[in-house]
């Protein structure tokens, strides 16, 4: 059982530890990040997440109590300016709670050990947000891990966490700094590489979206995937645009398609024979 502690200085080791994380550097060292708002830290808690502590206002600490005390985990609370500080955020917010958490990475080797996969991948994907919505996505479909290329934005920045909404807590990731290495290694894995391409003469509704294990991969942002992603692709698919209409679609759009494409053939349609 963990004992509920009150925190009034920014010296406390907890404290100090926890706002360090607004800090990338901190983060990656650390290998934990913060999973701020009631609603986030209640999804920890009853999840599986490893959990290093949580900071709650009083009124917010009422409800967190019994879980951490089910999962002896240190809660502490604090004032609204330590929250603030906390954070970082340089002004008051409506954050009432607060969790540590430990990073959820699935090494290289973890990820290629998956059986029947389904993957969604993503390379120098550069807004937080859009890697936030990716995580999310990406559980929401069922995934097995989100891969994703090291020069990417990182997926547990205060923006991309809060653009989860929960989902980091639960869906495993996979960071790595060579991804079309990586993806080449899955092919001899027999694993599908699915890739996206505006130049595509195959449309995804037509391609052999159920088969496992697969990732579809999606790149960035302006640019789309590079040389070597697209080199290390086994099969490249178009979604149908108007002619008259925008170029390309926001790339969690265009992942959220992909994905509910492979799982409605799945469900609904035979397996092509390749």
């Amino acid at each position: 059982m963990s004992a509920m502690q009150e925190i009034s200085g920014i010296k406390h080791p907890a404290f100090r530890d926890a706002a360090a994380l607004t800090k990338e550097g901190a983060r990656t060292e650390s290998g934990c990040y913060l999973a701020e708002g009631e609603d986030l830290v209640l999804q920890a808690l009853r999840a599986s997440s490893d959990i290093v502590s949580v900071f709650a206002l009083s009124a917010a600490a009422v409800s967190i109590k019994p879980l951490c005390a089910a999962r002896s985990v240190p809660l502490y609370t604090i004032g609204t300016g330590l929250m603030t500080k906390l954070i970082g955020t340089g002004y008051e917010t409506a954050v009432t709670a607060v969790a540590v958490v430990r990073q959820r990475l699935l090494s290289e080797a973890e990820l290629l050990a998956l059986p029947d996969a389904l993957i969604l991948a993503g390379e120098r994907i550069q807004d937080p947000r859009n890697v936030g919505v990716l995580v999310r996505t990406a559980e929401a479909a069922g995934c097995a891990a989100l891969l994703l290329s090291a020069d990417s934005a990182e997926p547990f920045s205060r923006a991309a966490v809060r653009s989860t909404t929960g989902s980091i807590l639960r869906l495993p990731i996979c960071i790595t700094p060579d991804l079309p290495a990586l993806l080449s290694r899955l092919r001899e894995h027999d694993t599908a590489i699915i890739a996206t391409s505006a130049r595509a003469s195959t449309l995804a509704y037509a391609a052999p979206l159920a088969r496992r294990p697969i990732v579809l991969l999606v790149g960035n942002e302006t640019e789309g995937l590079s040389a070597a992603a697209r080199s290390a692709s086994t099969d490249f698919v178009a979604l149908p645009m108007a002619a008259d209409g925008a170029s390309s679609l926001n790339v969690t759009v265009a992942a959220g398609i992909l994905l509910y494409e492979a799982i409605r053939q799945r469900l609904e349609k035979p397996l092509p024979s390749l």
